[in-house]
């Protein structure tokens, strides 16, 4: 995966090699994958085949989704067809494998946790995600002293165009806002581009940002903690660093500055928003954005209460209000 060889064993690049000086990493499979179930158990023919139905974008054309097995009433897709590998039996239902025909128990979505009010925005992946590939920084260069070639004329053709990273991360997920949903996000394409001209000079480029939703297909029973959202800053689109309040005003030190480039320097890559609500870079959806400010406060002043109150049956979030102050703790 990557060629630096971290997380670093006592000192030394990670033991965890495979030829030609390369490293792996050992992190979770999606449950689904680990209980040996199959693509087509959950996706349908109309997804993969196509429903007769020219789509702008590939989400368009997706039927499942995750309650469509875990619900109190499961079988149905978003667009209302039947599953048919989905059977009740007593007061239960399962889901009958395609390949290997194994029934597999279908359970609902916890109470306390799946069904918090104020998590109704919340999609499933965005909690039960436990990680998801990152790819920071698509550096690309043309070069017009150099040739390529085009596949499609089988002939060489002017500039000659090289592309890198910054760097990958197999971790836990960022979160945005599509529509009115919390969903999943990770680097769309970070573009930071250079143009050569034929002397050899630089003669131009640009820097284009831009996040996309995901489901990373990496599902875990268990969800994530409350600390990995409202006390995490890289998880509410600020990045990795630290987050902090103090005067009644939230503070957010960066550990990413970005990096100087043609085009000036770049955001920090994995930054999606300032503390203040101001968005970094695109999404590439026009109805995909970051937590705005209000969305932030709301967000990271529960993280000042989980020293205390750790769990969803606690008094304290049961009947929770934002804009009530603790009686015991004194808010910097």
């Amino acid at each position: 995966m990557e060629g630096y060889g971290t997380p670093y064993e006592k000192g030394h690049l990670s033991s965890k090699r495979l030829p030609g000086d390369r490293f792996y990493l050992e992190i979770a499979e999606d449950v689904h994958h680990k209980k040996g179930m199959a693509c087509i158990d959950c996706h349908t023919r109309d997804e993969i085949m196509g429903d007769g139905t020219s789509y702008a974008h590939y989400e368009e054309q997706l039927e499942i989704s995750c309650e469509g097995c875990h619900s109190r009433q499961p079988g149905k897709t978003r667009k209302g067809k039947d599953m048919t590998n989905i059977r009740q039996e007593g007061d239960s239902f399962v889901l009958i494998g395609k390949n290997d025909g194994v029934k597999r128990p279908l359970n609902p979505p916890k109470n306390e946790a799946c069904e918090y009010p104020p998590h109704k925005r919340l999609t499933c992946e965005a909690c039960h995600s436990s990680w998801v590939p990152q790819c920071y920084g698509c550096h690309a260069k043309r070069d017009a002293r150099e040739t390529h070639l085009d596949k499609l004329t089988l002939e060489e053709a002017p500039g000659w165009w090289e592309e890198g990273r910054s760097y990958i991360r197999y971790e836990q997920p960022m979160l945005g806002v599509w529509e009115d949903e919390v969903v999943v996000v990770t680097p769309g394409c970070q573009d930071v581009v250079t143009l050569i001209d034929e002397e050899g000079k630089i003669e131009g480029g640009f820097n284009r940002f831009t996040m996309a939703a995901i489901n990373p297909h990496t599902t875990q029973r268990e969800g994530r903690t409350c600390k990995d959202c409202h006390a995490t800053p890289k998880t509410v689109g600020l990045g990795t660093g630290t987050v902090w309040k103090e005067d009644g005003q939230w503070h957010f030190s960066p550990v990413d500055q970005g990096v100087e480039t043609v085009a000036g320097r770049t955001v920090g890559f994995d930054a999606f928003v300032t503390i203040d609500g101001e968005p970094l870079q695109h999404g590439s959806r026009s109805s995909l954005r970051p937590f705005n400010r209000d969305e932030f406060k709301r967000i990271l002043r529960v993280g000042l209460c989980l020293e205390c109150h750790t769990s969803y049956d606690d008094p304290a979030f049961r009947n929770y209000d934002p804009k009530k102050p603790c009686p015991v703790y004194k808010e910097p």
